[in-house]
């Protein structure tokens, strides 16, 4: 089989006809991220204030002649949503669900000069339909397959590991005629080979995959038919077993625990366009801060993603639905789960099988049908089916005790119906009742319950009503009930469970009870890195309301990673309870805004800190330096003078300081008061600029995606109160995004300017020649900066 991207080339329109003058676009394409947003737009709060809308996209794909007689495959990772396929004009596959893949035949025996027209019309129209920014169009790949009159399967080479000690593997082929012979390669060389569509081999020597060392292996299968060899597959996997059951969870024989984060789809100011680059830079960043594990929110991850996963080595819990056959939101893919449920979950084992780094299945998130015997049927069934497919990975969900309990109750907390005043997600001050829907109803009512949900969820009635869901999964994931975890583990002696998702702020007493409990298997916070859309969660900001942020709000403002890569205090609690690497040695030191005194604070966050000591026109306004360490007692200086000293709590110690240019020191202490380590944090010097830095190493080649750090400061070291717009312009390449994790802006991520936060900006560039691409930064008062790639 040869397989071809069919990345560039697609004609484009806003239209299902294809009427007016169509744009020139490259796929991966996030046709949302485009519109114009607006207040009254039907996503609301939810979708970021970005419209839906129909969209067609074409392509001609014209038959070589070394293709005669072959089949010719379509493969299209992501269209969000409910795509039509048409061939020559001839609807040739409808999907859907946004989030699955799937795959369209062009032609069984083409024949060379041949040219076949390929539209695709995405149908992301009737909204609110997500309760997240969902993107629109062929957001993910797609692929031209070329196959053999006799070839394997697409998805048909499946690799199972028997035993990782000693290393086995099981190959099976999907195959209609022929003879098949398979060889296995780890590290690049030959450890085992062997014939047949179902065979087992022991793979002497080859290394296993882990997160902690993620070595791959590859299996190269052929097809012979009448002794010609006729196709061809690789499929790359990894030497991974899994366990689980009284004692914890193990892989290849080792207990792990997962130092978790939920991750949306989108990659922030790229929309949801799927960019390979993008994924590897966000894995990596993730696993830098000590994350080894991640729970794909709430829909299958990408195949970039997975792939990114496996050669840098995370964990993944890879999701299925947000929603089953209740809405959310009145358009979602409820409307569709009756008749797509079996598909589309077959369609996400076919593309994780293969990866190492997924390690359960999740029918679901925060589902509330299970508070009724058709929920928990419908629950079982699920699970079933997952198990039929692949038994080799547990199956869990993201269970959220106190909504369960509230729904039995017949109080709902999604309203999914919408059946009050039309659209709720955004609702207009027209002095008429609006009732909220989906995340925005959910969100007040987090807000407004706060820690009392925990609370909620000890009570035996939430028991009684949860312990039906329960007993339909192999592992138990639990959702803003760790107060739970000590009654559920005594009483139920055999489960597993863990925080599947949990407040990140509580980072520190969920992990001693991780520690503490072999079958608390992990944590995952809300969230590892922010997100579009949802922007009634968690920001801290001077607006009176903590939730439904108005237009022009565009983000959540969640995670210990902002919406550009870059961490707040968050991060730094992470990093310094898992010892990760970003952690080092020395206690790390944040500071909350100090041009935001007093601000209303958003319930899903703990901090809005900074590690930044550079707040020009801030002399003497009160803030809070919050010093994370292992160490049980911090002492800190300002300007060498000692001003406090404390004991930590959860790692981390607060302290009341008055800002003044200068050096804050902090030294992590042993509990008698001897220093173990210190750490400063200095006032930027020099006059204001603008300073360009490309991540990474190496010189880039055409077609790469780089990411160019851009930075309003003083030598280099971002200022957090000169924060205004920047304009960012690209020679020699394609200025793919340009924005910053600012809360709420008027402007595009598409139009080349955009304002900082707190001195920080991120341009994504497409490198079309490398001798000659170059990136230039522009800002008021005569500010620029260029950067050669």
């Amino acid at each position: 089989m040869e397989s071809f991207e069919l990345d560039e080339g697609w004609r484009f329109w806003r239209n299902a006809e294809g009427a007016g003058v169509p744009e020139t676009v490259r796929v991966p394409h996030d046709a949302m991220l485009s519109e114009p947003r607006s207040a009254d737009a039907a996503t609301g709060s939810a979708g970021a204030y970005f419209p839906g809308g129909i969209y067609r996209y074409e392509r001609a794909v014209e038959i070589l002649p070394a293709w005669e007689g072959r089949t010719l495959v379509l493969e299209f990772e992501g269209v969000y949503r409910n795509a039509r396929v048409l061939l020559d004009g001839h609807e040739a596959a409808f999907h859907a669900n946004g989030y699955t893949g799937f795959y369209v035949e062009l032609s069984t025996c083409a024949h060379a000069g041949e040219i076949y027209r390929v539209a695709v019309i995405a149908d992301n129209a009737a909204q609110p339909n997500s309760r997240w920014y969902s993107g629109s169009g062929i957001y993910r790949p797609v692929w031209l397959h070329v196959l053999p009159e006799h070839h394997i399967g697409l998805d048909g080479v499946r690799v199972t590991t028997i035993s990782a000690d000693p290393p086995c593997v099981r190959v099976e082929t999907q195959v209609d005629a022929g003879d098949v012979q398979v060889e296995i390669r780890s590290a690049g060389a030959l450890v085992a080979c062997g014939g047949g569509i179902d065979v087992t081999l022991d793979l002497p020597g080859a290394a296993l995959w882990s997160a902690e060392e993620p070595d791959l292996c590859e299996a190269h299968v052929s097809l012979a038919v009448d002794g010609v060899i006729c196709d061809e597959r690789d499929a790359r996997f990894g030497i991974r077993s899994l366990a689980w059951g009284p004692e914890g969870f193990f892989v290849n024989g080792e207990s792990i625990k997962l130092r978790g984060g939920c991750v949306h789809h989108d990659n922030g100011i790229l929309g949801a366009a799927d960019l390979r680059a993008a994924s590897f830079r966000k894995v990596a960043r993730l696993k830098a801060w000590g994350f080894n594990a991640i729970r794909s929110a709430h829909n299958p991850l990408s195949k970039s993603m997975l792939d990114a996963c496996d050669e840098l080595g995370m964990y993944v819990v890879d999701e299925f639905s947000d929603m089953w056959f209740d809405h959310k939101n009145p358009y979602d893919y409820a409307s569709d789960f009756e008749a797509c449920h079996e598909a589309d979950l077959s369609a996400m084992v076919a593309k994780d099988a293969n990866h190492p780094c997924v390690i359960m299945y999740s029918i679901g998130n925060e589902n509330t049908e299970p508070a009724a015997e058709r929920g928990v049927a419908c629950a079982g069934r699920l699970a079933s089916i997952l198990h039929a497919l692949d038994p080799t990975r547990p199956v869990t969900a993201g269970v959220n005790p106190t909504i369960l309990f509230s729904t039995s109750l017949g109080i709902g907390v999604f309203n999914g119906e919408g059946e009050v005043g039309g659209n709720a997600s955004s609702p207009q001050q027209t002095g008429d009742a609006v009732a909220p829907t989906g995340s925005l109803l959910f969100n007040t009512y987090v807000a407004k319950m706060g820690e009392i949900m925990n609370a909620i969820a000890l009570l035996p009635q939430v028991g009684a009503v949860c312990e039906p869901y329960f007993r339909q999964l192999d592992i138990v994931g639990y959702n803003y009930a760790t107060n739970r975890y000590a009654m559920d583990l005594r009483r139920h002696p055999k489960r597993l469970i863990f925080g599947s998702e949990t407040m990140c702020y509580d980072l520190a007493e969920n992990w001693r009870a991780v520690e503490k409990h072999g079958r608390i298997l992990g944590d995952f916070m809300w969230s590892a890195w922010d997100y579009l859309g949802e922007v009634s969660l968690a920001g801290w900001s001077a607006d009176p309301e903590p939730v439904n942020k108005p237009y022009p709000w565009v983000c959540a403002d969640t995670g210990a990673l902002d919406l550009i890569g870059n961490p707040n205090g968050e991060a730094a609690m992470a990093a310094v309870v898992w010892d990760a690497p970003a952690a080092g040695e020395r206690p790390l030191i944040y500071v909350r805004p100090c041009n935001l005194p007093r601000p209303v604070k958003g319930p899903w966050r703990g901090t809005n800190s900074v590690p930044s000591w550079t707040w020009l026109g801030c002399e003497g306004a009160k803030t809070t330096v919050e010093v994370y360490t292992r160490s049980p007692i911090v002492k800190l200086y300002q300007d060498g003078r000692h001003i406090w000293t404390k004991r930590t709590r959860g790692c981390h110690a607060d302290f009341p300081v008055r800002y003044k240019p200068g050096t804050l020191t902090a030294h992590a202490c042993a509990s008698d008061g001897t220093e173990l380590a210190r750490a400063e944090l200095a006032t930027a010097e020099g006059p204001l600029g603008l300073f360009l830095a490309r991540e990474g190493a190496g010189a880039p080649s055409a077609g790469d995606i780089v990411f160019i750090d851009v930075v309003l400061g003083r030598g280099g070291v971002p200022e957090g109160n000169a924060d205004r717009l920047v304009s960012v312009m690209v020679e020699g390449g394609e200025l793919l995004a340009f924005g910053s994790a600012a809360q709420k802006s008027g402007q595009s991520f598409l139009g080349g300017t955009y304002p900082t936060r707190y001195g920080r900006a991120l341009a994504v560039v497409r490198v079309g020649d490398p001798g000659s691409c170059a990136v230039r930064a522009t800002a008021s008062s005569g500010l620029s900066a260029e950067l050669a790639l």
